[in-house]
């Protein structure tokens, strides 16, 4: 009867947020209960030589020291004891062969999978490119590249574990996958997946890092260890130096247009490291593509006369797991810059060359003239502004943003952000509205700084001192949010207002100086 749906309906679980009721792992509490702290490898995937026991539990207040994949955990009757006892621990690791990694060498590598000699995986073949390449009489072309990305989660990693007296293994723990933990558990503990009791607490941050099952066997082999419930837990640097980022990618673009700037051809190739071959437990066979290293591009409602995507693999040792929107957020950012670029070149506007782009399409159409005529496109911004615009599709829906952005002392600040956003039907029109402003937060806050530098095998960033997140003085002084009911099946929305705020603030910014990004 849709008494409740699409309507302005108040959310039950707020009074009890506003109260600081909602238990997250660290919250979880358990009789005889000690805690671990881990001290893991900085080198990525570097296994344990060995250490130094006494030199923790010289530490007062710390009880052992237990081996663990990928490092040790120091265990002590309270959590700050255990963090001085992981920190005075003498610990070796082996040698890997990726010691001297660092961002630049992974930066060659990708954008050597941009050149010839690279053996490409075709992802979309429409039409015949090398025909619309030579026959044009411009091609633009460009190269983007973006880093790697932490995840950043309020809480660091943590949960407790305790072995019952009846078999069973009851695990506390801020997960987003329940099968997976609940399998890597019952591994490290030797016992069937039907003694594990996963009771899942909030997350205290997700975006995609709870996905994965890297930090469950260590708390567990801890706990069977020394016999008592265990609240484990990683230190913040360890977070966010082990904490599996989003892939760092290179990409190419090349547009052919034809003697009235038409697009008649375009033809990317991204090149960068497997996404589902460091995170999908089955990895990902040598000649298979992964689909969110071309996501967004591959399924492009853009329809020129040719279009094709590749895309190389480049492996590297740097754990990465989804992150929010996933491939959209890179692809994304490539397409959607690019399409400015070639309007410049040809001398048009880029909101009309996204309309021819998109003549085809008039759900798309509608999507980006809402969001152009709420945002006022085609009007003179305001002294010392500009505005850019982004189209992006991913998980079902689709959202275009404009965002109308200045410099203050030679820094880029976003005054407003329109985002237009059909995702089929809706069920909670407040909640939409909350994750497109979580989104394009989160999307200005990796735009304006967040990169993971690689350094000796390792992360060169390991805390918020280097990894800057957006302060509440950088947040966009106002976010407009459309919502189309466009009557079609139920898209996402937690991730597609992500992706195209980066292009759109940085298409605004070149409109203002005039330089490409």
């Amino acid at each position: 009867e849709l008494r409740y749906t699409g309507r302005k309906v108040p959310r039950g679980d707020l009074p009890a947020k506003v109260r600081g009721e909602p238990v997250f792992a660290s919250d979880v509490e358990r009789p005889n209960m000690v805690y671990a702290c881990a001290r893991l490898s900085e080198v990525f995937g570097a296994e344990l030589d060995g250490f130094d026991r006494e030199s923790a539990t010289a530490v007062s207040g710390v009880l052992d020291v237990v081996a663990i994949p990928g490092g040790a955990a120091v265990v002590a009757t309270n959590s700050w004891a255990a963090i001085r006892g992981a920190e005075a621990l003498r610990i070796r690791f082996k040698p890997t062969s990726h010691d001297k990694l660092d961002s630049a060498a992974i930066s060659r590598e990708m954008r050597a999978g941009l050149g010839e000699g690279a053996q490409p995986i075709n992802a979309r073949a429409d039409g015949d490119w090398a025909a619309a390449k030579g026959s044009a009489t411009r091609i633009v072309a460009a190269d983007y590249e973006v880093p790697y990305l932490s995840h950043a989660p309020m809480e660091p990693w943590n949960c407790t574990v305790e072995f019952g007296d009846d078999g069973e293994v009851h695990i506390w723990a801020p997960v987003q996958t329940q099968d997976r933990n609940r399998n890597a558990a019952a591994a490290a503990a030797g016992v069937p997946a039907d003694k594990i009791r996963l009771h899942t607490t909030l997350l205290g941050g997700g975006f995609g890092r709870r996905l994965g099952s890297d930090g469950i066997a260590a708390a567990v082999v801890t706990a069977k260890a020394v016999k008592r419930p265990v609240k484990f837990f990683w230190r913040r640097e360890d977070e966010f130096g082990q904490g599996w980022y989003r892939p760092a990618q290179a990409a190419r673009l090349q547009a052919a247009l034809d003697a009235d700037g038409r697009v008649t051809g375009l033809h990317v190739r991204t090149a960068g490291p497997a996404l589902s071959a460091s995170f999908s437990p089955q990895g990902l066979p040598a000649g298979q593509l992964d689909g969110s290293s071309v996501q967004t591009i591959r399924e492009s409602r853009y329809k020129p006369a040719a279009f094709h995507v590749e895309w190389v693999r480049v492996d590297q040792p740097v754990p990465m797991a989804p992150w929010r929107a996933v491939g959209a957020t890179q692809n994304g950012y490539f397409l959607e810059c690019f399409v400015d670029e070639v309007a410049r070149a040809a001398g048009r506007d880029p909101y009309q060359l996204r309309r021819e782009l998109l003549a085809h399409d008039p759900r798309a159409l509608n999507v980006i003239d809402t969001v152009a005529k709420a945002a006022g496109w085609g009007e003179p911004p305001p002294k010392g502004r500009a505005r850019g615009m982004a189209f992006v599709e991913c998980y079902g829906s689709l959202c275009a943003e404009v965002a109308e952005v200045s410099l203050r002392d030679g820094r880029p600040f976003v005054h407003r952000v329109v985002c237009a956003l059909d995702c089929g039907s809706i069920v909670l029109p407040d909640g939409v509205r909350s994750q497109v402003e979580g989104g394009i937060v989160q999307g200005l806050s990796a735009a304006m700084g967040e990169a993971v530098g690689i350094a000796n095998g390792r992360a060169v960033d390991r805390n918020f001192d280097t990894y800057p997140l957006l302060r509440i003085t950088q947040s966009p002084a106002r976010i407009e949010t459309i919502i189309i009911e466009a009557g079609e099946a139920m898209g996402g929305v937690g991730e597609p207002p992500l992706p195209p705020l980066a292009p759109a603030v940085v298409n605004a910014l070149v409109a203002l100086t005039g330089r490409p990004i």
